[in-house]
């Protein structure tokens, strides 16, 4: 309960500083993602790829920064046969964006940071080989996802993205497993002004 505390003073928080901060435009950004997981540094030990999907809206700040938060859906299957179900996180969080403003660019790349509530569905595996055995558990964890990526303007209002973001979060309170993955993600932006 703590962690969910956290996680809407940080909202709170960024709220009170877009409002403080002198907004010169006025549009949002909302982004709708299809996605590829992969688990990486141990996770892809015991998990496989999986598919997910998410989408995000931002409030700008000016032409570069935007700031806002997402919710997505991420799941990946268990490498051994005997797991109930597989892994899976829904992750709330709060995001900031940095955008150059490029004009004359053909592609506008962007640095994505965010901090959010991961609640995960995963099996404790024990055991090695035919041996291994798991039970299910689910916990609300803490967690940061870090990446970036490009967009294509279609239109004034639309833009086709690509990005890549690492995800981690832990459980026990951070005494546990460590869960890494990289998300793959192809989507359509929309700017509202």
């Amino acid at each position: 309960m703590k962690k969910v505390f956290m996680f809407l003073g940080v909202l709170v928080l960024m709220a009170a500083a877009a409002q403080a901060y002198q907004v010169n435009v006025d549009y949002w950004v909302v982004d709708a993602n299809l996605e590829v997981g992969y688990p990486v540094l141990g996770t892809d030990d015991n998990l496989n790829v999986g598919f997910d999907g998410g989408i995000s809206a931002r409030k700008g700040l000016d032409q570069e920064i935007s700031v806002g938060g997402g919710l997505s859906y991420v799941t990946m299957p268990y490498k051994i046969s005997g797991a109930p179900a597989p892994f899976s996180a829904t992750v709330f969080d709060a995001e900031a964006v940095y955008a150059p403003y490029l004009p004359d660019f053909i592609v506008w790349p962007y640095a994505k940071f965010g901090i959010g509530i991961y609640m995960l569905n995963y099996d404790s595996i024990s055991g090695e080989g035919s041996a291994a055995t798991s039970a299910s558990s689910s916990e609300t964890s803490f967690g940061f996802l870090l990446g970036g990526g490009l967009r294509y303007p279609i239109t004034n209002d639309f833009a086709a993205n690509v990005e890549a973001l690492y995800n981690q979060c832990s459980v026990n309170g951070g005494t546990g497993d460590v869960y890494s993955f990289i998300t793959f993600r192809i989507g359509l932006t929309m700017f509202l002004k």
